[in-house]
């Protein structure tokens, strides 16, 4: 992969709101200047030291010949296990320059905040505005450069207005909650008298003292008067609200880049436009604000919240069997942490090591990365790609943009990594972001265990009846399974069914390219067949070109039907992703018996037998007319219907088929896009309302299922005029 222009980014807990502005100011920065930008971070950071190497192996997949230079934000981690770690690791492989935010790294280059001046401001407003005296400091460890800067303009604000302080008013912490919570029960017995104010260098500890202060009896801000600094969302959401400095951490984020844009080039850059920090003063001050910070919910994020919760994310996981049944639930499941504000700027990867699975041995992986790499995406075939490229081939936007990229692993055992990319939009992932990986993690893991377990049980049993080619069952075999399989039906009153298929053409194949390329289209035909199979489906190799596949249902049961369905679909996507100069095509044929009538072995055999030469005489299968009528209906009601939400979700559920399946149908069968007619018909009923109506643009846009905002934008995009000029140019033209 051809190397551009891209810089790095080593930071933390990315769903932080703190951390996401810093990399909005970074990306701002860097998109002004042409770069896009590749972040490396954790999905979970603990003490555990298993879970500890899994999550700090994403290291390893950094090819820092992509990479132009590099930005490190150590506070952004929580453990020093995490920081140092990176650090050393930086230390030996680092060959791009680097500037760290923040100054306990002396090696490197650093960008910080003015951190004295902006402590200094909350203490002299406690001073001015509230007459406070007896001021505490609660500050970080003592031997941090930041605690210590923090600490100064305390130190600052208190000498400025001539007010004495002593060793007694500072206490190092650790800038969470732990310190904080031994500071309030120490004021709450009286081991240390009540000041008039605590001065708490970050949100986190100011917002914790409170909480023990006041379950303690001790009122703020009735009694003391306590501050916070950071300006995170949850000060404002606290009862009482806390008083913190807004900090502009999207300004140290441009900031850094342009420090580290003039060491990559030796020039200085201009600094995009940005907001400086302010004072937002509150009532656990013992001010009183009218601003509502956080009290109404974001919808936004709302939504997001209502798609991972209404996606039954885990069992759709869980419930498949193989890698190609995981990755087609995935790609289905991507929108659950898609902001639907730029839907359609985001993608996501998933890339395994090609022993993942590797159950030769019982060491598994657990540093590093393979050589090549497995790009497990929706189609049949799943691509390698060097490990080196970092990217899989064709998932790099053309554009600024923003890669996330986090480990894929299980405490220490490594499966791969997973790329989130947000295509010229500066932002950072977010909280339902970590919680997808997390069930990710888990689900392959399961599927791990699940397939390890399988392979053990019936290596040796099955390797003594299967065909060499395909690893199914000889149809000699039939007998001894059709007994099996008619005995667990009669168990479970269920039915038995029969689906015979033949690959339509393959000695004319065989002739033509040769045994080697036909041999090599059943063992692929025979690994999509055996993933339609996740229930107690039993595959035999009937002929050379026929098979049979024996299966239990439900009396109800449609599953014999869409067996066929699905075996269409997988092979439809095969034709399209495949190199090959022929299609494959197959012809089957189905026989069904019901739990009360169930054959032996002799007239099973025999059924079997018949429907392999049925399916021989059956027409080809095509995937367009398995769909045809079905699209049709599903057009029509999306221009009768224009009101409706016609989201690709829907309408791919409606038809039962993959999300990537189901845009290739329609369009193979309409010629455009499904949103492309969605948005046709939205409009098309959008200008009949503006030229037949006089209802206002909001009720039109309500009409057509839009927001205004957006229903003004997309008319302006589509038809060149906003849907007022549109209307008064059609009254002109009457008249």
């Amino acid at each position: 992969m051809a190397k551009h222009m891209r810089i790095g980014i080593l930071i933390g807990r990315v769903y932080k709101e703190i951390n996401r502005e810093v990399i909005r100011g970074i990306l701002n920065q860097a998109y002004s200047l042409g770069y896009s930008a590749s972040v490396f971070t954790m999905i979970e950071e603990n003490y555990d030291e298993k879970m500890l190497k899994g999550e700090m192996n994403i290291l390893n997949l950094i090819n820092f010949s992509l990479l132009d230079g590099l930005i490190f934000v150590p506070d952004s981690f929580s453990t020093d296990s995490y920081r140092f770690s990176i650090n050393e690791f930086l230390q030996k492989n680092c060959t791009v320059p680097i500037v760290c935010i923040g100054s306990d790294f002396p090696c490197y280059p650093s960008v910080a905040l003015n951190e004295t001046n902006e402590i200094a401001s909350i203490v002299r407003h406690l001073i001015i505005a509230h007459n406070c005296r007896k001021i505490y400091c609660l500050t970080g460890y003592k031997e941090l450069k930041t605690a210590q800067a923090r600490l100064d303009g305390y130190k600052q604000a208190m000498t400025e207005a001539g007010i004495s302080y002593s060793d007694d008013d500072i206490f190092y912490g650790d800038f969470w909650h732990t310190s904080a919570e031994e500071l309030g029960d120490k004021i709450v017995v009286g081991q240390i008298p009540v000041p008039d104010a605590i001065v708490c260098t970050n949100d986190i500890m100011a917002i914790s003292l409170c909480d023990t202060l006041i379950a303690g009896g001790i009122s703020v801000p009735g009694k003391v008067l306590v501050t916070g600094y950071d300006g995170t969302w949850e000060t404002g959401s606290h009862t009482p609200p806390v008083t913190t400095y807004q900090t502009s951490w999207k300004m140290l984020g441009q900031r850094t880049m342009c420090r580290l844009f003039e060491i990559m080039t030796g020039s200085a850059c201009e600094m995009c436009p940005c907001e400086e920090g302010t004072l937002i003063t509150r009532e656990s001050c013992g001010c009183h604000s009218d601003e509502n910070d956080h009290s109404a919910p974001d919808i936004a994020y709302q939504i997001m919240e209502d798609n991972y919760l209404d996606s039954n994310l885990s069992i759709m996981l869980f419930s498949t069997t193989n890698l190609n049944e995981f990755a087609h639930a995935l790609c289905a499941l991507t929108y659950v942490f898609m902001d639907h504000v730029y839907y359609e700027k985001e993608s996501y990867c998933l890339c395994l090591c090609e022993d993942w699975d590797s159950f030769d041995s019982d060491k598994f992986r657990s540093e590093g990365y393979s050589e090549n790499m497995i790009f497990a995406n929706a189609l049949e075939e799943k691509p390698l790609f060097p490990v080196k490229d970092m990217f899989p081939p064709g998932t790099v936007p053309e554009g600024p943009s923003v890669s996330f990229f986090t480990p894929v692993h299980f405490q220490d055992q490594c499966f791969g990594y997973a790329i989130h990319t947000i295509d010229g939009v500066a932002d950072g992932f977010n909280l339902h972001y970590l919680r997808f990986c997390r069930e990710i993690n888990n689900g392959l893991s399961f599927l791990y265990v699940q397939n390890k377990l399988k392979s053990l049980a019936y290596r040796k049993y099955l390797s003594e009846t299967r065909d060499d080619l395909t690893g199914f069952y000889n149809f000699s075999y039939f007998d001894k399974v059709w007994a099996e399989t008619a005995e667990k039906a009669r168990i479970y009153g269920e039915s038995t069914f029969l689906v015979s298929v033949v690959i339509n053409g393959l000695r004319q194949i065989s002739e033509t390219y040769g045994t080697e390329e036909s041999d090599m289209l059943v063992s692929g035909f025979s690994s999509m067949l055996m993933s339609c199979c996740p229930d107690r489906e039993i595959c035999l190799r009937e002929n050379e070109d026929s098979f049979v596949v024996i299966g239990i249902k439900k009396e109800e049961s449609d599953k014999h039907e869409r067996f066929i369905v699905m075996l269409n679909e997988k092979i439809e996507q095969f034709n399209q992703s495949s190199a090959k100069p022929y299609k494959l095509r197959i012809q089957t044929a189905l026989k069904v018996f019901s739990n009360v009538i169930i054959p032996d072995t002799q007239q099973a055999l025999q059924e079997a037998k018949k429907l392999v030469e049925e399916a021989r005489n059956a027409p080809v299968s095509y995937s367009e007319q398995l769909y045809y009528s079905r699209l049709v209906a599903l057009r029509q009601d999306i221009y009768q219907y224009p009101e409706k939400t016609w989201s690709l979700d829907i309408c791919c559920r409606s038809l039962g088929v993959s999300l990537s399946h189901f845009q290739r149908l329609y369009r193979a069968t309409f010629g455009a896009s499904c949103m492309h007619d969605v948005q046709k018909s939205k409009l098309t009923h959008a200008k009949k309302l503006l030229v037949k109506t006089d209802m206002t643009l909001q009720a039109i846009a309500e009409c057509c299922g839009y927001d205004y905002s957006h229903f003004m934008r997309i008319f302006k995009k589509e038809f060149g005029m906003t849907p007022t000029k549109y209307r008064s140019g059609f009254a002109e033209n009457l008249s």
